[in-house]
């Protein structure tokens, strides 16, 4: 457990002159930031915890402004509260519903939650309500997180489960054993090629977009740090650094 002793202030101005004229700065010279992200959720965090879409916008965006990233991997109850106590800097891929009186940048990566079923079976499901006729396999939580209108549908269904592993809903859905699926649309694909070889998963599949999509930021203990995030970050999608990260694990860009 490292000890510490607080965010170090950057100086923007220096930081964003040196940037214009395209210096560069050793990752090990820069003050360090703290900060708590969650579990990992590939493509967004990586199970090295030192890589993925989520981490690596996050780590360019500090370095941008003037701060190296350290990040710790921890469940998000567990990082809020060491946040909360002065433990951490700062945390990853939250939203402002954590409520605090900490500083939240601009929104830096947007997660999609969706339905997914099987093409070949057609189904019509275009709202939340409509899960109710099929057998649902959820990502742990999602009762808690996707609404009221969710948790009201999933309490009263009565095939309903939330799995802590999001690789076993592929699973289910492409041996046909259970109709929906419900989780994040990249973290699914990332999954598809790690199943078990005798698992078709060429069949085509359906993604039903009735969730709306979930910006989320990082927040910060100090104001000027998350100032020097966005900073970083406006720098970072101006120089295209923030697409070669998108491309780098879906593929294409925003």
């Amino acid at each position: 457990m490292w000890r510490y002793q607080g965010p170090k202030p950057a100086l923007l101005a220096v930081v964003c002159a040196a940037a214009c004229s395209g210096a560069v700065y050793a990752q090990e010279t820069l003050p360090e930031v703290h900060v708590g992200m969650g579990m990992p959720k590939p493509p967004y965090i990586m199970e090295s915890g030192t890589a993925g879409l989520d981490y690596d916008i996050a780590k360019q965006a500090l370095a941008a402004g003037g701060y190296k990233m350290v990040a710790h991997m921890l469940p998000q109850t567990r990082a809020l509260a060491m946040l909360r106590s002065g433990q951490l800097d700062g945390m990853l891929s939250i939203t402002e519903g954590i409520g605090g009186d900490d500083y939240f940048t601009d929104n830096y990566v947007v997660y999609q939650n969706v339905a997914t079923s099987l093409a070949r079976r057609n189904l019509k499901i275009n709202q939340i309500e409509d899960l109710a006729a099929y057998s649902v396999a959820a990502f742990q939580n999602a009762s808690m997180v996707l609404g009221d209108r969710y948790s009201l549908v999933a309490s009263g269904h009565a095939d309903y489960r939330e799995l802590p592993a999001q690789i076993t809903q592929n699973k289910l859905l492409f041996m046909g054993r259970v109709d929906v699926v419900v989780g994040d649309r990249l973290i699914f694909n990332y999954y598809i090629d790690k199943l078990e070889p005798q698992i078709d998963v060429k069949q085509a599949v359906m993604f039903h977009r009735i969730f709306p999509e979930t910006p989320r930021k990082a927040v910060f203990r100090d104001a000027r740090v998350r100032d020097a995030f966005n900073a970083g970050l406006k720098a970072i999608r101006s120089n295209s650094k923030y697409d070669a990260i998108v491309k780098q694990y879906i593929g294409t860009t925003p």
